[in-house]
Formats: C-alpha cells, sequence, structure tokens
C-alpha cells in the first residue's frame, strides 16, 4: 500500500516550514520512526520521522522549499 507523507502540524499555529534537509533518498528503505526529512518553521528546526515502514518513491521539494501544513 502506497502512503503519502504530508506536512503535520507540528503546533504552535505554524501554517508552513522550509525543508533543510532530507535524511533519506528515493529507493531507501526506511523503518517507522525512522527521522527522514529536517524543517525549519519560524521557531525551530524540527525532525520528522517516517510514518510507516516502507521505501521511498518520491521526493516532491527540494531543500529550500517551502511547504505548507498538509501538502
Amino acid at each position: 500500500m502506497r502512503y503519502i507523507f504530508r506536512l503535520p502540524d507540528v503546533g504552535e499555529g505554524i501554517h508552513e516550514a522550509e525543508i533543510v534537509s532530507y535524511e533519506v533518498k528515493i529507493g531507501d528503505l526506511v523503518k517507522a520512526d525512522q527521522t527522514i526529512v529536517k524543517i525549519e518553521t519560524d521557531k525551530a528546526v524540527v525532525t520528522l520521522p517516517a510514518p510507516a515502514t516502507g521505501k521511498v518513491l518520491e521526493i516532491p521539494h527540494k531543500p529550500g522549499d517551502t511547504v505548507h501544513v498538509g501538502e
């Protein structure tokens, strides 16, 4: 089953975040809770974990891109 990772609400009224870096690349196998991306909000740099175990098939945004919650 394919799982689409969307930017979660990281709290405190944050509506968007900038992609700082990816800790994975296309083709990597990841485990649930493994760090996959670092984002920066107007308050802090945050690491986000994989919500499920699987294989990375696509990375639609690049470091430096601004992504909205739910995107």
